[in-house]
This record gives C-alpha cells, structure tokens and sequence, in this order.
C-alpha cells in the first residue's frame, strides 16, 4: 500500500514499457534490473492495473515521460506532483482529453 491507496492504474504511453513488465523477459535484458524492481513494486499489497494509454488521452503520462530525462536513469517516486503538472492533473480529473493527431496517406485512392 503506497499512500494509504488499496489500488492503482498506473497508465503509459509507451505500449513497449506495459509489455516488458507485463511479460517474461531476459534477465540478461538491458533494463531487467529496473522492471525487476517495478515488478517488485506493483507485486505488493494492492490492486495495480497496468494499462497502455495514447499520449493524447494521458497529458500527465506524457509531461512525465518528457521531464524524466532530467532524472538518472532507474525507478523514481515523487512524494508530490512538481508544481507544473498540477494544471494537467485537474484536466486529467475532469476528463479533458486532446484529440489525436493522425497522419493519413494523402497518395491513397479517395473513394
């Protein structure tokens, strides 16, 4: 139990990140050290769901991802969100969402 919650939807916007720690990997595997320790963390006393979400549908996912690299690379828990993700979090509570831009092949036979 982290923070006194029972259960947690962890959601990304990388489908690779869900699948490596959803499924068996190489303990030979570059990052088996850090999905080691999320496996760990997840397998704990609580409910965790981890889902894949589209970066568009997850603003907060993705300003997470973008600062990470400020970070040393490993696991890293916030006690709080930085100040600046707090405008995404009360968008992402009232269910704003963004759409999803998609490329569509403009040589393609119109119908």
């Amino acid at each position: 139990m982290y923070f006194g919650y029972r259960a947690l939807i962890i959601e990304t916007d990388s489908q690779l990140a869900t699948q490596l720690v959803k499924n068996r990997m190489d303990p030979l595997h570059p990052y088996a050290a850090l999905l080691t320790a999320i496996r760990r963390k997840i397998s704990q006393d609580w409910v965790v769901s981890l889902v894949h979400v589209y970066r568009e549908g997850n603003r907060v996912a993705d300003w997470l991802s973008k600062h990470s690299l400020v970070y040393p690379f490993g696991m890293h828990e916030l006690d709080s969100p930085p100040p600046e993700l707090l405008p995404l979090l009360q968008d992402d509570q009232r269910g704003s969402t963004t759409l999803r831009n998609i490329v569509v092949n403009s040589t393609a036979p119109s119908l």
